[in-house]
């Protein structure tokens, strides 16, 4: 039975977060904001001390991204995992709503780097745990774009995991629930993603209508506004995510692998050489195109070049879908 007639019906739990946040958003956080920030500002002291450990907390998330990116998930989990406990730890002991506020905003950030290294080194389930508390903790921080970026995360491993109309349900959710308040960077990833989840139920129109509108928002992402959380959005990643789209379509119509072929080869020149495991996703899927063509040797030559760089990575995630690559 095929994964479209099998596949059972969207998590609630899923559901719930985003039916959660949208209230939360409409009834709470607009009213309470701006009491919330007068309250941190008016702390004296403990104020003061709390902008200090903030700062530290930040810096130490920032070292565990650069680590990451120099030798990979393995090498920054633990500390990273202990660092997000940390984090919760002082959540829970927060001393005022305007301070439990912010670090929720930490807990998301450090939460969803865990979840994106859980993910990294094989561990989905649990790594969608890991982004669905990491949503809540941007829920409570008020952080629209983050926590729909982190729906959007849970998302690509449902899909990943072959659960391609849970994932659509999540990232369709998220695009009502952002309306045009979240960061246009943000929104269009998530139509990128939607335009994908769209793609491997064989909805071509759909996913090309998604693709368009991804495009069309990229031109006011980079509004000196754009979110961390997003901060890797490109050309390139929108051409990586086209790439995908295409892929899958061309399962059915072949005519769509010359596009991806053309799209994935932009992303691979234009991708920024610090992103190297990113690079491995990419050449993976560069290998499907050209497995789906017919060309064995130029299939066999990327896909070996992403296992390379997902063993130097030590990424799991890379590794299995390379290796799929080769073996199919």
């Amino acid at each position: 039975m095929s994964e479209e007639t099998a596949e059972a019906a969207p998590d609630p739990a899923e559901g719930g977060l985003l039916r959660e946040w949208g209230n939360v958003w409409r009834r709470d956080f607009l009213k309470g904001a701006g009491a919330a920030g007068a309250a941190l500002v008016t702390g004296g002291t403990a104020a003061a001390d709390s902008r200090d450990l903030m700062d530290a907390h930040t810096a130490l998330r920032a070292a565990h991204g650069r680590l990451d990116n120099l030798r990979g998930a393995s090498a920054v989990y633990a500390p990273a995992l202990d660092h997000h406990q940390q984090v919760l730890a002082w959540h829970a002991n927060a001393a005022t709503a305007a301070e439990r506020q912010q670090i929720a905003a930490l807990a998301a950030d450090t939460g969803g780097f865990v979840g994106f290294l859980t993910y990294d080194l094989g561990m989905a389930e649990h790594a969608t745990m890991r982004y669905h508390d990491a949503a809540v903790y941007a829920r409570q921080a008020g952080d629209l774009s983050s926590c729909l970026n982190l729906i959007g995360q849970m998302s690509q491993i449902l899909t990943d995991q072959g659960h391609y109309r849970r994932a659509l349900a999540l990232a369709d959710g998220a695009l009502r629930l952002g309306g045009t308040k979240a960061h246009p960077a943000v929104r269009s990833w998530l139509y990128a993603v939607r335009a994908h989840h769209h793609a491997c139920l064989g909805n071509a129109r759909t996913a090309q209508n998604d693709l368009g509108a991804a495009w069309k928002l990229l031109d006011r992402a980079d509004d000196g506004e754009k979110p961390t959380c997003i901060g890797y959005l490109s050309a390139a990643e929108l051409n990586k995510w086209t790439g995908h789209a295409m892929v899958r379509l061309g399962q059915t119509t072949p005519s769509f692998l010359r596009t991806g072929q053309t799209v994935l080869h932009e992303a691979l020149a234009a991708w920024p050489a610090t992103m190297v495991r990113g690079s491995a996703e990419v050449l993976t899927a560069s290998a499907r195109v050209h497995a789906a063509r017919g060309d064995r040797d130029a299939a066999t030559d990327l896909a070996a070049r992403a296992v390379a760089v997902a063993s130097e990575t030590g990424s799991a995630r890379n590794l299995h879908a390379a290796l799929a690559v080769t073996s199919g």
